[in-house]
């Protein structure tokens, strides 16, 4: 990397000294943020960031307007790896980089010890004839290309001014003042139900669960205005957990009254970093209170931190995505095909192309499985014809699979699946979203309408193309549910949620915010609703959670024809 020190813009580009800094141009990693993945990367809904990249992942940021080169100066990058020892840069093109586009800047980053712990990397632009580097000017259509490197990606922002020195390079957290409660100063206040809290070698409450409190007594807030944030020292292991949170209550946890603060540490860290994470005071409170953390999913908390002022740079993109899964019911009709340590149960089952070596079959499910895997159930009754879908019951540690499928053929014949290119010419029985359930043990059942009727003895093939793994607990033929049952639903006798055709129609005594999600978990409309509304909705099966603004909430799971 070019050494890129601090430049007067008078030196470099001529500006006059009245001239006032743009504004930032601010790109957040979210479907509707102005980027668009040109290859090797997806968005994460829960994270709100791009992951999933690799080296040559591309991003494209639509037409930038750099003026006479008097509107951006320096850009930077907020990304996270697991591995630390991962080096490599960003590099950004005006136009595509494989079609001539032109290397304007490139930003070093490395990897940052876990998957959700975001640090900022951001540098000037190099100065006008710097070799291999243009300056940009005018309007063009900005690219991003990981360079000998990957990484998940939350935001990336040009600069209108210039960057200091000391504001290039990695940015450290911020340095404040603070008073610090190690968790050695509180004591589980319900010690009963988690006998096994304790703390760990690290000096941490390790062995904790949801619904664990811990007190510390008789913190002093002072007058109420020194302090402005709280952070909690924390990690958690595993995939992230969107309803993870520890919550920090004054003198008891009885009402969300008493709450100051609610602080998201279920993330990616697999139990490696402990970081502060802070958040704004919701309330200002002065004098003596014992301060209570209570858990709703399992975390290590080391330390919490009454902080000086308002030091953390918020995001209010910092907080989850909580995606509402799928469970599709089966009808009486239904034909499972399960499986057990020794393969299929009702139907032997053949790998045609098993993605790794370590697929298998478990103890009631088919695990270590990957994208490109291809299964053949042998000879499969589709009995004269009456089904007409294909339900897949999974299950997934990812927060999201992204536009992942599980497509289904009958008879086919090619030599080798290795290469998925071989069924571009077959056509496909029934194509299956795959969800991402958050954990293995949680498995979920979505389903695909079959294109054809299909009569009599047939060999099933079932294709992953997924972008991680998911366990399969059972495949299912089955006739259409008989929506009936789900397509009206009634809460506390003030609110009526009822599928119509081609609508969703929502009425409520009470005003409530509606929040419409499709089959992915995605929000397909949200509205405010005060007694009477219909909202248009293509065929498909919707989750529909109302609202009320008495804080009653309800959801609806419907059946659009």
């Amino acid at each position: 990397m070019k050494k890129r020190l601090f430049t007067l813009l008078t030196a470099m580009i001529g500006i006059t000294a009245g001239m006032s800094a743009a504004d930032d141009l601010v790109f957040k990693m979210v479907e509707d943020g102005g980027v668009t993945i040109v290859n090797d990367g997806r968005y994460d809904i829960v994270n709100q960031i791009i992951g999933y990249t690799k080296p040559g992942t591309t991003l494209c940021f639509g037409e930038i307007d750099f003026g006479n080169g008097d509107v951006y100066f320096a850009n930077g990058a907020e990304i996270a790896h697991e591995n630390p020892d991962m080096e490599g840069t960003l590099d950004f093109y005006l136009g595509h980089p494989d079609e001539g586009g032109q290397l304007f800047t490139s930003i070093d980053i490395k990897g940052t010890n876990a998957f959700q712990y975001y640090r900022t990397f951001r540098y000037n632009f190099y100065p006008e004839g710097t070799d291999g580097y243009v300056f940009p000017r005018g309007k063009h259509t900005v690219y991003m290309r990981y360079n000998d490197c990957e990484g998940n990606i939350k935001k990336v922002v040009f600069y209108g001014h210039e960057l200091s020195d000391d504001e290039q390079g990695q940015m450290a957290d911020p340095v404040y003042n603070a008073v610090h409660l190690p968790a050695s100063q509180a004591t589980v206040v319900n010690a009963e139900e988690f006998p096994e809290t304790r703390l760990n070698d690290e000096g941490a409450f390790g062995w904790t669960g949801p619904g664990l409190m811990v007190k510390y007594s008789g913190v002093d807030f002072k007058d109420g205005k020194v302090y402005g944030q709280i952070a909690v020292v924390s990690t958690h292991g595993g995939s992230t957990n969107p309803d993870g949170f520890l919550e920090l209550y004054v003198d008891n946890a009885d009402s969300e009254d008493n709450m100051i603060a609610k602080i998201w540490t279920a993330r990616d860290w697999r139990w490696v970093v402990y970081a502060p994470l802070a958040a704004n005071l919701t309330k200002e409170i002065s004098g003596t209170h014992d301060l209570i953390v209570k858990w709703t999913a399992s975390t290590n908390l080391k330390e919490v931190q009454l902080i000086e002022g308002t030091p953390w740079d918020l995001d209010d993109n910092d907080q989850p995505v909580k995606v509402e899964l799928i469970d599709e019911p089966l009808s009486p009709n239904a034909y499972g095909m399960h499986f057990d340590a020794m393969g299929g149960i009702e139907n032997t089952v053949d790998f045609m192309a098993k993605g790794s070596d370590n697929l298998q079959f478990e103890a009631a499910n088919l695990g270590y499985t990957s994208g490109g895997v291809v299964l053949k159930f042998n000879a499969v009754d589709f009995k004269d014809g009456q089904f007409t879908r294909i339900l897949v019951d999974h299950s997934s540690d990812q927060s999201t699979l992204g536009d992942s499928t599980f497509d289904f053929y009958i008879d086919l014949n090619h030599d080798s699946y290795d290469d998925l290119s071989v069924l571009d010419g077959d056509t496909k029985l029934a194509t299956v979203k795959a969800q991402g359930t958050g954990n293995w043990g949680d498995h979920k059942k979505t389903a695909g309408a079959m294109t054809s009727k299909v009569s009599g003895e047939h060999d099933l093939y079932m294709v992953f193309r997924t972008s991680a793994g998911a366990n399969i607990h059972g495949v299912y033929l089955d006739t259409d549910y008989n929506p009936a049952g789900i397509s009206s639903v009634e809460a506390d006798n003030s609110a009526k949620v009822i599928a119509e055709a081609g609508a969703i129609r929502v009425i409520v005594e009470n005003a409530a915010d509606v929040v419409v999600y499709g089959i992915d978990g995605k929000v397909v409309n949200s509205l405010h609703v005060a007694g009477d509304a219909t909202i248009a909705a293509s065929t498909g099966l919707y989750i529909v959670k109302v609202a009320e603004a008495d804080g009653h909430v309800f959801t609806a799971k419907i059946a659009v024809r």
